[in-house]
């Protein structure tokens, strides 16, 4: 009974990282780019800051490169709103400047595409105050206008429990199931930063791929659980595997045990 419980344990394992590796490989995308959202625990305020310490540590953490973080949550207020929070932070950037820029695109059905298709967004704020929201049109992007508390936005220099050192953070806020901006559970999804102050470092991007092709977008997929305290979703994933190999060479001993005697 107890070699059946433990097989069984690890098929499920096996299972459960495979599905991780296919939501990667069968919808269009980025290979190698897939993050994960946890649910809400400590509901935003968008403000542009971290309101409490708490606010954002029920998001995973996505690095680009070594100065930029983004975490994201999402929320369901009912069966019917439903919402998604990002949280992106520049920590080396404390400098206002009028080409800078925050960037999000999103392709609602993971359809990808080598253009912007219709359900394709594309949100920017350019100089820290400036937002504007675009849509695919086959070809390239089109300017529209979100509806009324279906977007919400906010940007400042603090510090944060990321870094004591002032830097910009943004907040926001997308409602996933009403107005212009439809999102599916999983979604694409590209990030990406300008600090004109620092131009040598180009454009900073998850993934480091084309605004215009969503094909090379990645991949936004969710959970219905909360964060596991003091462990990061890569960390959960190891943690699997190593478990699988363990228990697979655990019953190959065993077995070479059982021949021999």
């Amino acid at each position: 009974m107890k070699k059946i419980i433990v097989i069984t344990f690890c098929i499920l394992m096996l299972c459960s990282l495979l599905l991780l590796i296919n939501v990667g490989t069968t919808l269009a995308s980025e290979p190698g780019y897939t993050r994960l959202d946890y649910l809400t625990v400590v509901e935003p305020t968008i403000d542009g800051v971290w309101t409490t310490d708490d606010e954002w540590t029920d998001g995973d953490v996505t690095m680009i490169g070594e100065n930029v973080t983004f975490r994201s949550t999402w929320t369901m207020f009912s069966m019917d709103v439903v919402s998604t929070n990002f949280v992106i932070e520049i920590l080396n950037d404390d400098t206002n400047d009028t080409g800078d820029y925050w960037q999000m695109c999103i392709d609602g059905s993971v359809d990808g595409g080598s253009a912007p298709q219709a359900g394709d967004f594309l949100i920017e704020i350019v100089g820290h105050t400036n937002l504007t929201v675009y849509e695919g049109d086959g070809t390239g992007w089109t300017e529209v206008t979100p509806e009324s508390g279906e977007l919400f936005f906010a940007n400042s220099i603090s510090a944060s429990p990321t870094s004591s050192t002032p830097h910009w953070i943004a907040e926001f806020t997308i409602l996933k199931t009403s107005g212009n901006i439809i999102l599916s559970e999983i979604f694409g999804l590209r990030v990406a930063v300008y600090d004109e102050s620092n131009s040598e470092a180009g454009v900073q991007a998850w993934p480091p791929t084309d605004q215009d092709v969503p094909d090379g977008w990645g991949i936004n997929n969710y959970t219905m659980d909360q964060i596991p305290e003091g462990l990061s979703f890569g960390v959960l994933v190891l943690l699997s595997s190593v478990a699988v190999i363990a228990t697979i060479l655990v019953f190959r001993k065993r077995s070479r045990i059982d021949k021999s005697s």
